[in-house]
């Protein structure tokens, strides 16, 4: 995992940054259920490989190189830790028949989310300064086309701003289902719809009045209600009532 860049267009560590809730290398390491070598400043993870690239600042093929010197396993893969929502998609990589399986997203090449036969990558001799469009060159790679929304980086505040709002809902998913499976509840569940309704009852109310709503959709839902047609009753009241 590359972490070594200047975060100069955010203006500070992007890597250390809190990104809904969690750091964003804290994030990112969660999502990667096998041994990591993070190649850059030290993250002070516990139980985590750390390592750097020479020099300092030298580049994604410097920190490539630094990190395959603590690599023994045939196969490795390469990710940017600015990229929160890539590892899935690098865990469902197959391991390469050539040298290297590399996504590739509206007509880009995403090597820094890749899968590589580690000893390819140590003969394409990868060093500072060299960018990343020449190390492909050297290896005889498999590209898979895959959309773009999985390589989204954070460079900016405006990519800060949208990565976190993506995460915060994928966190909610996250505790949706893990409510579902401990309620043993099986029905689809429309957060989005849900969310709208406890927003409307919380501007238009009052704060205390979103969950007390949710849970009255919920009852209507449950009573044989369509979720979408309850959920426009509750937004036209919500609306009479701050007009009131």
């Amino acid at each position: 995992m590359l972490t070594g860049g200047r975060s100069r267009r955010l203006g500070r560590d992007k890597i250390t940054e809190v990104v809904a809730g969690r750091r964003l290398i804290d994030r990112v390491l969660a999502a990667l259920p096998v041994p990591v070598v993070v190649v850059g400043p030290d993250p002070e993870v516990p139980g985590v490989a750390v390592t750097r690239e020479n020099p300092p600042g030298g580049g994604p093929a410097a920190g490539i190189a630094a990190g395959l010197a603590l690599v023994d396993t045939p196969f490795v893969g390469v990710l940017a830790a600015d990229m929160p929502f890539a590892p899935a998609t690098l865990l469902k990589l197959p391991n390469p028949r050539r040298d290297a399986v590399v996504p590739r997203a509206a007509g880009h090449a995403q090597p820094l989310c890749a899968r590589y036969r580690a000893e390819a990558l140590r003969g394409a001799q990868p060093q500072p300064g060299m960018s990343m469009r020449t190390l492909l060159e050297r290896l005889d790679v498999e590209y898979v086309d895959l959309p773009e929304a999985a390589f989204a980086d954070i460079d900016t505040e405006l990519d800060l701003r949208a990565a976190t709002q993506r995460l915060i809902m994928d966190d909610m998913d996250t505790w949706v289902q893990s409510v579902k499976s401990e309620l043993g509840i099986t029905a689809e569940v429309d957060t989005a719809t849900i969310l709208d309704v406890a927003k409307d009852a919380a501007h238009a109310v009052a704060r205390p009045a979103a969950p007390v709503t949710t849970y009255l959709l919920g009852m209507a839902v449950a009573a044989g209600a369509d979720a979408k047609e309850a959920a426009a009753k509750i937004a036209a009241l919500a609306e009479q009532w701050s007009d009131a």
